[in-house]
C-alpha cells in the first residue's frame, strides 16, 4: 500500500501540472490561441520524443534488449495504429476545423465542441503510459523516481495544454477545453499505480517489452498527432525551435538525474 501512496502522489504532481497548463491554454483568447497550440504542441512534442529517447529505450537496451525490445516496439507501434484506425472509423478532422464524415453513422472526432477526439484519446494514452513509468521507475527501487515525474508533469503541463488549445481552436469553449485537458491529465495518476502494481517484481524480458512498448507509443503521438496538426495550424522557425527547446528541456532534467 505505501508504494501505491507513493505511485499516487507522484501521479498527482503531473495531474496537477496538466490542469494548470489546460485552464491557462483554455482561458487564452481565441485569436492567441492557434499561435499559442503550434508553440505548444511543438515544445510538448520534442519532450515526448526525448523521454522515448532519452529515457525508456536507453533504459531498455541497459536491461538487455535483444527480442523483446523489438517486440515491444513492434507490439506498441501495432497497438497507436489500430487505435488511429479504430478512431478514424468515427471520423477524421483536420486542425483548422474541416470536418470529414467517413459515412456509415459516424461521428465526427471534431465538430460543435471542437473537441479533436483522436489526439485527445492518443495523448491520454501516452499520459497514461507516463504514469506507468513512473510506476515502474518506484517498483525498481529507483532513486530518480521523483526527478522523471517531475520531468514528466513538466512535458504533461505542455500536453494538456497543447489538448486545451487544440479545442479552443476548434471552436469548444472554455469549459470544454479544460475538461478535455483534465481527462488527459488524469490519466497520469491512474497510470503511475498501474504501473506500480503490474511491474512489481516483473522479469527483465517482461520489463524491456513494455519500455519499448511506451517508446513506440511516445514517438508515435508526436511524430503521427501532435507535430501533424500542429504544422496545419502554424509553422516557422519559432515553432520549430521550441521542438527542440522541448527536447533539451528534457536532456537537462535527465543529466540532473
Amino acid at each position: 500500500m505505501e508504494l501505491l501512496g507513493q505511485a499516487l502522489g507522484l501521479g498527482t504532481i503531473g495531474l496537477v501540472a496538466g490542469l494548470v497548463g489546460a485552464v491557462i491554454a483554455a482561458l487564452a483568447t481565441r485569436s492567441q490561441t492557434s499561435t499559442l497550440t503550434s508553440y505548444v504542441q511543438h515544445f510538448a512534442a520534442g519532450l515526448i520524443i526525448a523521454a522515448a529517447t532519452l529515457d525508456l529505450l536507453p533504459e531498455a537496451l541497459h536491461l538487455g534488449a535483444g527480442w523483446p525490445l523489438i517486440i515491444g516496439f513492434v507490439l506498441g507501434t501495432a497497438f497507436m495504429l489500430a487505435l488511429r484506425a479504430l478512431l478514424n472509423r468515427f471520423g477524421h478532422s483536420h486542425a483548422h476545423g474541416e470536418e470529414h464524415d467517413h459515412g456509415h453513422g459516424g461521428v465526427q472526432t471534431k465538430g460543435a465542441t471542437g473537441v479533436n477526439l483522436r489526439l485527445a484519446i492518443a495523448l491520454a494514452v501516452v499520459v497514461l503510459i507516463d504514469g506507468a513509468i513512473i510506476g515502474v521507475a518506484l517498483s525498481a527501487g529507483g532513486a530518480a523516481a521523483l526527478l522523471i515525474a517531475i520531468a514528466l508533469s513538466i512535458e504533461l503541463l505542455f500536453v494538456a495544454a497543447s489538448t486545451a488549445g487544440s479545442t479552443r481552436a476548434g471552436g469548444g469553449s472554455v469549459g470544454t477545453a479544460i475538461g478535455v485537458g483534465a481527462f488527459v491529465a488524469v490519466m497520469m495518476p491512474i497510470g503511475a499505480v498501474l504501473g506500480a502494481l503490474l511491474f512489481a517484481g516483473v522479469s527483465a524480458p517482461l520489463l524491456i517489452a513494455g519500455l519499448a512498448f511506451g517508446a513506440a507509443a511516445l514517438l508515435f503521438t508526436a511524430v503521427a498527432e501532435l507535430l501533424v496538426e500542429a504544422y496545419e495550424i502554424k509553422e516557422s522557425t519559432g515553432t520549430i525551435a521550441m521542438a527542440a527547446a522541448g527536447f533539451l528541456l528534457f536532456l537537462i532534467l535527465m543529466m540532473l538525474m
